[in-house]
């Protein structure tokens, strides 16, 4: 008899809830597998407010910064670029009365940068609100453009303890399949990783949305990386399409 299907998934517990409940309305098994978890920083309303009514467009890097700002109250200025359509979504839930767009042809900085809003020059004061350490590049690249760009981090990422005992239980009982999607927790799940375990994890099948988070995962000794090339959604057929196997 073959084994049945379990679904991993490495994300912070509050992203993780919906992805968890799909698996479960399919019928596979699924288990949370945090390596990090999403920490606010110490905002005032008021500091964040002035930052997003100072800027000519904001663009929001995660859901994460969207969540964090709305725990503010704050209200979005007239622009908004949001990093992909997955993120869009999550902007709408929070922010319905505003108005944002996010490009249709990749879910990164440089698809961002290929939106043709940066070619308006009246936009010149540009903020980026994301977590601490991210988004260099597109900062860079703005400033390229000539536009004046600032930074307003408004969460951290904080490891968590993996349960490597739960591993070691669910890997032998069920076929498993692995759901990552950021660089920082694949980093921080292999960082944790038990020396007689590695390989274990390693041979794993992975699912990821973006082919940037699927090298690194190659680096760092994974076999098998299958990319939803349009994010979220496409990682949903692609476990769909393996669950059948």
């Amino acid at each position: 008899m073959a084994m049945k299907h379990c679904v991993l998934v490495v994300r912070p517990q509050e992203q993780a809830v919906s992805l968890l409940n799909y698996c479960q309305q399919q019928g596979w098994h699924t288990e949370l597998f945090s390596s990090l978890e999403v920490r606010t920083l110490t905002h005032t309303h008021e500091a964040v407010q002035a930052a997003l009514n100072a800027s000519d467009v904001v663009f929001w890097a995660s859901a994460n910064a969207i969540a964090s700002s709305k725990k503010l109250g704050v209200v979005p200025p007239l622009r908004n670029v949001c990093v992909g359509q997955a993120t869009l979504k999550v902007f709408y839930r929070y922010f319905p009365r505003s108005v944002a767009v996010a490009p249709d042809d990749g879910l990164d900085s440089e698809a961002v940068l290929r939106l043709p809003l940066w070619q308006d020059a009246s936009l010149q004061r540009v903020l980026i609100v994301n977590g601490e350490g991210g988004r260099k590049w597109l900062t860079h690249s703005l400033m390229g453009l000539g536009k004046s760009v600032q930074t307003l981090s408004v969460y951290q990422r904080i490891p968590v303890a993996v349960d490597w005992d739960r591993f070691r239980q669910v890997t032998q009982a069920y076929n498993c399949m692995v759901c990552v999607y950021s660089l920082e927790a694949a980093a921080q799940l292999f960082e944790q990783v038990p020396v007689d375990l590695r390989e274990r994890l390693q041979s794993l099948l992975y699912f990821t949305i973006h082919e940037r988070i699927a090298e690194s995962l190659r680096d760092l000794g994974v076999h098998r990386v299958l990319v939803g090339q349009n994010g979220h959604e496409d990682v949903l057929q692609l476990l769909h399409e393996h669950a059948k196997n």
